[in-house]
């Protein structure tokens, strides 16, 4: 390959795009026998090209889908009796498939971390490296072992034999990672891609017939406004027209989607979003649960019907399937005495079918669809703005938190602590509250941060405890049992996390990714430090309140917060060379200093001897 001179690529930020899906009115059995004919002969062309496209000296295509289509044109891939423009469509298609493809391999694989660690030390190496990934025709000659001419002015100091050295290395990396994952086919029937010349938009007014509203009166058209949109075919000036639901902007390339067994099919459109004013309001974080939506660290908790949701969807799902377990049993012992049993057929026919639970399954992913997104609204754009309407979102930034601190739920696995647990969590649609929260947020121009989420709610917020245990936490209540000093500190235990995630944000020692064994280890070390530091000081033995604030001593052993003293436990001693407690020692309103000022309380946080 010629040498090519690689310009130096400018960051230009790219434009926000969201994908609308327009929903179609039921088909009649005609045009849905239409549509299916275009979806396979759409498939059959891409799952042909996806072929063609995997041997990696076909890769060069992959920078240019016109250069791939005219190739195929020459070698007479093409069919013959299917609608040429529609084949184009396919061929484009399979260029962006691969290219999905082997970018999804290279981020799964952690190739450019690899290259990161591997050349650390020679930073020219690792920039031709790097600069070898963003082209697919120089990832092809990687893989085939062939060195790419690439001229760059920053790297004129490299040398053949170093570039050579570097092509060695990603060869390998590259082939091992290729391996690991089957080449791309299209098996499903059920999307096509369309550009705006395979299809054309018209409205009518549908009026019925027993109306009684003026034909000539322009509200009453407007209202009865249908929209169509009619795609290309199978066969050449075969056009199919598809009743909409309401009206809407439809422009650009779209995709048609029509799922098997559905009389709708529905309309993607992509429609560009204008760029938000930079949020500017106080920094926040959100707990993910399975009760409610999320929790936000001031306390408010979205969507708290999320757990009736999933509770009721998983017991009626748990029932059904322990009746259905039982027929199929029954159906298993009626074929082995006799194979065609006709009890054994008609069970599976009535009883043992899927639509049900299909219909079911929709139903309530629809709901929690619907509570996630009105979650999510709300904690962008603040209390009861869920919905984007005109005069129902805060235009002013300063009411959209400027920074966002969120928990990665995408490695989440294991066995929860029951069975009925375990069920709850298995239709928690994790993906969708984060898919929610990327629009969002991109939307309400809002920086979101993952942290690591590893303790967050067994971890006292309070800055002088930080006490962490298992015990701290029972159920949604939060209680810490410090056993060193009485915190006694008490909450919501996800308002706790969100907390938690939220000084994460600024935790030089825990990042992402650090391992929540290593996470736990700082974590008592950070508590280690905090009890040495109070050695020989005078322990305060009046708690701190649910909300984090000192309570001084009221009337009948209450404090001010209205919460009453824990009862008098066991202490145990004080490690580190300090003084022992006394096992009479004990948490009463009796041994409490009655006093309101807090602060003079911390500060004099002296611990006084027996014999004092």
């Amino acid at each position: 390959m010629s040498g090519v001179s690689v310009p130096q690529a400018k960051s230009i930020p790219q434009a926000k795009k969201r994908t609308v899906r327009l929903e179609t009115l039921p088909l009649s059995t005609h045009k849905r026998a239409q549509i299916d004919e275009a979806l396979r002969s759409y498939r059959d062309a891409k799952d042909r090209f996806l072929v063609e496209l995997a041997p990696v000296g076909m890769w060069s295509f992959l920078d240019s889908k016109r250069d791939f289509r005219d190739a195929m044109k020459k070698a007479d891939v093409y069919p013959q009796d299917v609608n040429v423009h529609l084949v184009d469509q396919a061929a484009f298609d399979a260029v962006d498939t691969w290219v999905r493809h082997i970018e999804s391999v290279l981020a799964i694989e952690n190739v450019k971390a690899k290259i990161h660690k591997h050349y650390r030390d020679n930073e020219m190496q690792q920039h031709f490296a790097y600069t070898c990934l963003t082209r697919y025709a120089w990832i092809g000659e990687i893989t085939q072992g062939r060195v790419p001419a690439i001229n760059l002015k920053a790297l004129v100091g490299l040398g053949e034999k170093e570039r050579a050295q570097v092509v060695r290395y990603l060869h390998r990396v590259l082939r091992k990672a290729l391996s690991k994952h089957k080449n791309p086919r299209a098996h499903a029937m059920r999307s096509m891609a369309l550009d705006e010349t395979l299809y054309t938009t018209f409205t009518t007014t549908a009026i019925p017939k027993n109306h009684t509203c003026n034909p000539e009166d322009r509200r009453c058209r407007q209202s009865h406004l249908r929209q169509y949109v009619k795609i290309i075919g199978a066969k050449t000036n075969a056009r199919i027209a598809l009743p909409l639901v309401g009206v809407s902007r439809v422009s650009g390339d779209i995709r048609l989607v029509a799922e098997k067994g559905s009389k709708c099919a529905t309309v993607h459109v992509v429609y560009g979003i204008k760029a938000p004013e930079k949020a500017t309001g106080p920094i926040d974080a959100i707990d993910w649960g399975v009760t409610e939506v999320c929790t936000d660290s001031k306390g408010h908790k979205h969507g708290i019907s999320l757990g009736e949701i999933l509770e009721e969807f998983s017991e009626k799902n748990n029932a059904t399937g322990k009746v259905r377990g039982k027929l199929h049993a029954r159906t298993r012992s009626l074929r082995k005495v006799n194979t065609g049993s006709k009890k054994a057929r008609r069970i599976a026919r009535n009883n043992l079918g899927h639509k049900k639970q299909a219909r079911r399954r929709e139903r309530a992913q629809a709901s929690v669809r619907t509570l996630s997104g009105q979650a999510t609204k709300e904690v962008i754009y603040g209390e009861g703005n869920r919905t984007r309407a005109r005069g129902k979102v805060p235009q002013d930034p300063t009411q959209r938190p400027r920074l966002l601190a969120t928990e990665d739920l995408s490695h989440l696995r294991g066995k929860a602590k029951s069975k009925k647990m375990s069920r709850i969590c298995s239709t928690w649609m994790r993906s969708e509250n984060e898919g929610r929260m990327v629009v969002h947020t991109s939307i309400g121009g809002v920086d979101a941060k993952t942290v690591n989420a590893a303790y967050t709610s067994q971890t006292c917020p309070e800055p002088t405890c930080g006490y962490v245990s298992s015990d701290n936490r029972q159920g949604d209540t939060f209680h810490c049992r410090n056993p060193y000093w009485d915190c006694n500190w008490q909450g919501d235990a996800d308002h706790v996390a969100a907390t938690n995630l939220k000084s994460r944000l600024t935790d030089r020692q825990i990042s992402v990714f650090t391992a929540y064994t290593e996470v736990k280890v700082i974590l008592d070390e950070r508590f280690r430090s905090r009890k040495e530091s109070r050695v020989g000081a005078r322990i305060v033995l009046q708690g701190i309140t649910g909300n984090g604030v000192q309570g001084a001593c009221v009337e009948d052993g209450a404090t001010a917060h209205g919460r009453t003293p824990s009862k008098p436990r066991r202490r145990k001693p004080v490690v580190e060379g300090g003084n022992v407690f006394d096992a009479t020692d004990s948490q009463s309103p009796e041994h409490t200093v009655c006093t309101g000022e807090t602060q003079r309380l911390e500060s004099e946080n002296r611990r006084i001897p027996r014999n004092a």
